[in-house]
Order: C-alpha cells, then sequence, then structure tokens
C-alpha cells in the first residue's frame, strides 16, 4: 500500500477512510462474505479491501479517519426504487381504503403542497432513508414544486433520481384536483426543463427520471414523448404499473391492451424503465418485461396496504426480471427496506404455502442492492463493495438481543443474508456512507437538523390540512 503525504492528501483534497476488522457481505460476483477485512474508501471510491491491520502499515497514521468495524457487518448501501418523498407528510392519515379511494386524499394533499412544504416532506423522507442504511433512491414527485426535492436532496448527500409527476388526463373513478392535470405540452416541457437543470449534479450523485404517473392519467402523446426523449437521451423513465385490477380494466377498455402490453407499444419498456408494483401481470407481460430488461420495483408494503394483491415475484425471476424494492409512499406509513425485504421474502411462502419457494433471503437481500443498482442503471458504480466502485454503503451492529447469536457459525455465507433479512431492524444501523461522505453515524443524522426537520414538518402538515379541509 501506497501512501501519500498529508501534503498531496490535502492537495488532492480526498478524504482516506478507514474501516477496519469488519464483516463484509460483498454481493460481489462470488457473493464473498468476508471476516475481519478492512476497506479503504478514497475520495468517493473503495480503493482496497484487505485483512489484516499489517496491510495498511501504522494505524491511525495516514488517514484522516478511522472506523473500528470490529463485529458489526459492512453492507452494500440499500436502494429503494420506488417512493414518494412527497407524500411523506401524508403517512398514518387514511387507512381500510383501496387504492382509488386512497388517492383522493392523497392527491388533494399533493395539490396543496408548496415549496416550503415539499421541501420539509423530502427532508423527512430522506432523514429516514439515512437511518435505514438506505443510500440511493427513485423518487417520484407531484405536479408542482420538484425543484425542492432535489434541493433536499443535494443538501442531505443521498443519492437519488427523482422527477416531476406528469398527469394530462382524469381517470374515471378518482377525483383528480383540476391544478393537477396540464396540457401535455406542459407536462412534459416542465420535466425537460427540470432535467436539463439537475442530472448529473455532483458529479452524477443526483439525476432526474421523467414520470408520467400511470397510465389511467397519461394520454399516448405524453407516454410516446416521454419514450422518445428516453431513446434520444437515455433519460430514465419511473412509472405505476398493473397495480390494481381497476387499473387494468381502464387500459383494456381504452386500448384493448393490457397495460405492460399497451406501455410496450408505445416504447417504455426497457432497460432505462421501472415499473412499478407490477402485481396483475399475465405470462405474456412478464415474458415482454424479461425480454426488453425493464425492471420492476416490487412494494409489498402498499400493495398489503391498499389491498391491491401480491406480485408474481417467483415467476419473474424464474423469467429473468430484474426486480428492485420499494417502500411506495403514505400507503406504506415507513421507508424502511429491511421491513421490505422480510416481507418480501415472507409473503410468497405465506400465498404458495412453500417454504423453499423464491425470493430467498439472499435473493430479498439482492432486490435491495444491486437489484436496485440495476434498475438504476448503476451496477458498474454502487450496489456492491468492491474495488473501484463508489464508496456507499452502511454499517450493522448485530449484537443486541433480537439478533443474537453473534458467533462465526451465523455469520457464514450461508447465513447471514438470513440474519440480515429476518433479524435486522433499522435501529441496528449505526453508520451510513454515501459517495464516500459519512452521513450518519451513531444514529445521529450529519447532514440535517434532525429537531429542525420534525418541528418543520409538523407545521407543514398542518398547513395542508387546513388548505383541504380535511379531517382525521
Amino acid at each position: 500500500m501506497v501512501f501519500m503525504s498529508e501534503r498531496e492528501r490535502n492537495a488532492r483534497k480526498e478524504k482516506r477512510i478507514l474501516i477496519r476488522d469488519a464483516t463484509i457481505v460483498t454481493m460481489n460476483r462470488n457473493r464473498d462474505v468476508l471476516y475481519n477485512h478492512d476497506i479503504l474508501i478514497v475520495g468517493n471510491q473503495i480503493r482496497a479491501i484487505s485483512q489484516g491491520m499489517s496491510q495498511w502499515g501504522r494505524i491511525p497514521e495516514g488517514f484522516d479517519e478511522v472506523i473500528n468495524a470490529s463485529g458489526q457487518i459492512v453492507i452494500p448501501g440499500l436502494i429503494q426504487t420506488h417512493l414518494h418523498l412527497t407524500q411523506t407528510l401524508q403517512r398514518n392519515l387514511v387507512a381500510g381504503q383501496n387504492l382509488e379511494q386512497w388517492l383522493n386524499t392523497t392527491l388533494a394533499l399533493e395539490a396543496a403542497q408548496d415549496s416550503d412544504s415539499n421541501y420539509w416532506s423530502s427532508m423527512l423522507g430522506i432523514a429516514e432513508l439515512l437511518l435505514n442504511g438506505t443510500t440511493a433512491f427513485y423518487d417520484m414527485e407531484t405536479t408542482y414544486h420538484t425543484d425542492s426535492c432535489f434541493e433536499a436532496m443535494e443538501q442531505t448527500g443521498i443519492r437519488g433520481f427523482a422527477g416531476k409527476a406528469m398527469i394530462d388526463r382524469a381517470q374515471p373513478g378518482v377525483d383528480i384536483p383540476e391544478i393537477m392535470i396540464q396540457p401535455t405540452d406542459v407536462a412534459f416541457g416542465e420535466s425537460v426543463d427540470l432535467f436539463e437543470k439537475w442530472d448529473g449534479r455532483d458529479g452524477g450523485r443526483i439525476r432526474y427520471c421523467f414520470a408520467p404517473r400511470y397510465a389511467p392519467t397519461s394520454t399516448t402523446r405524453l407516454l410516446q414523448l416521454t419514450a422518445d426523449f428516453s431513446h434520444t437521451y437515455g433519460a430514465h423513465v419511473h412509472t405505476h404499473a398493473s397495480e390494481t385490477e381497476e387499473e387494468e380494466l381502464i387500459i383494456i377498455e381504452r386500448t384493448g391492451m393490457r397495460e405492460v402490453e399497451y406501455l410496450d407499444s408505445v416504447g417504455l419498456v426497457n432497460p432505462r424503465t421501472i415499473l412499478a408494483h407490477c402485481v396483475h401481470l399475465d405470462d405474456r407481460e412478464i415474458d415482454i418485461m424479461a425480454r426488453r430488461g425493464c425492471h420492476v420495483a416490487h412494494c409489498p408494503s402498499a400493495n398489503l396496504y391498499l389491498a391491491s394483491g401480491i406480485a408474481p415475484i417467483p415467476k419473474m425471476l424464474a423469467r429473468g426480471v430484474n426486480v428492485s424494492i420499494g417502500p411506495d409512499g403514505s400507503d406504506n406509513n415507513n421507508l424502511d427496506n429491511l421491513i421490505e425485504m422480510r416481507l418480501a421474502a415472507y409473503l410468497q411462502k405465506g400465498l404458495h404455502q412453500d417454504p423453499p419457494i423464491p425470493p430467498t433471503p439472499q435473493q430479498a437481500f439482492e432486490f435491495a442492492t444491486l437489484g436496485g443498482a440495476r434498475a438504476l442503471g448503476l451496477e458498474n458504480e454502487i450496489g456492491s463493495i468492491e474495488v473501484g466502485k463508489k464508496a456507499d454503503l452502511a454499517i450493522l451492529d448485530l449484537r443486541k438481543p433480537h439478533s443474537w447469536p453473534n458467533e462465526r457459525e451465523v455469520n457464514s455465507k450461508e447465513n447471514i443474508y438470513t440474519r440480515i433479512v429476518f433479524s435486522a431492524n433499522a435501529a441496528d444501523v449505526v453508520l451510513t456512507m454515501v459517495h464516500g461522505r459519512i452521513v450518519m453515524k451513531n444514529r445521529k443524522l450529519l447532514t440535517m437538523d434532525l429537531d429542525e426537520v420534525l418541528r418543520n414538518s409538523n407545521v407543514a402538515i398542518k398547513r395542508l390540512l387546513r388548505r383541504t379541509g380535511l379531517s382525521f
């Protein structure tokens, strides 16, 4: 190992962080689990992984920060591929309703947002994400005030894609506020402006995705404009698909096609697209998705909360569809990816009464790491702990009664995924790092004032409720 002088380090302005003596769940090609290994991070990149302090020279000289991770587990930063930060303020307000009923309240509150309230909604959501080890996400905003979400992303240091929700037509059975339905050229034009302003900020940490809300509220022209722009400029696309049977019936009545077939006909089923939910698919649609290489954001909690159904994940995996995972919005009431992994692994067992049915714990963990990275088109940069990749990672401390014992045998390559997926919770995350920057350490957020976020979030939701006249 070659050490730079302090003068050379200062000239390069690259912080050197050493994580010592950790168990590392790499998620590399071999799915190696490394014991008592060290990770060297230089700037925003993982520069070396090795075993033993003798490989690194004297400790702590030569490093700006040394983190003792003995007895702890380093994992790739978790990735959530479908959420609505604009809805964080709204959670726990509506229960016992299906999607279409729930949307009536949700959209009324979204329409009442202002730039300040949307900023605090985003900050509140990001606070929870960083505290549970999430380092990257895919977000769909509301019609207006998308800039405030990007400002929150810029301040907090999290990695992610976000996009303005585009709506250019009404939907039967849902009371969409008139202000949210824009002419096609306005909705699409505002999205292009946001793409030009935000996509690629901070070395690519902040990205823009085009977000037609979903097919029932989108004209064919809006979807085709989105597909053409994505094809020409490589822009990413984020939309809902096949979440409910009612949604499918609307598209079949309009087009004579099922929803995924329809999206494919306009060019939106491809490797740049994430389709959220995908509960009500037939075999032909799954084959289209596999052949086109698009990605699924599995949302188990939200689908249960709204009684939408259970996605056919085993069929998708068998056909080679890339599955990632996400919590969705206020129809979940939390943004904890560890909960989503656990539920994804449990659901299929109960539904099919088949204990070994996929996803296995390792597959569920992959949904939230490499699967998410593939969905974001960032599998060469994040999603695993490997030399040359970005330093997006989290550290778990499972030395607690709910996840004990802590012996080598229960942290074996075969068992460690089971331990993480079935026993860990958000409070076990003791460090979160994004792009080489420590953003949470020892349960303390380092890029925001949490008390300020909590205080202003309360003020903001009361303002939205007054505007809408809603009471609960």
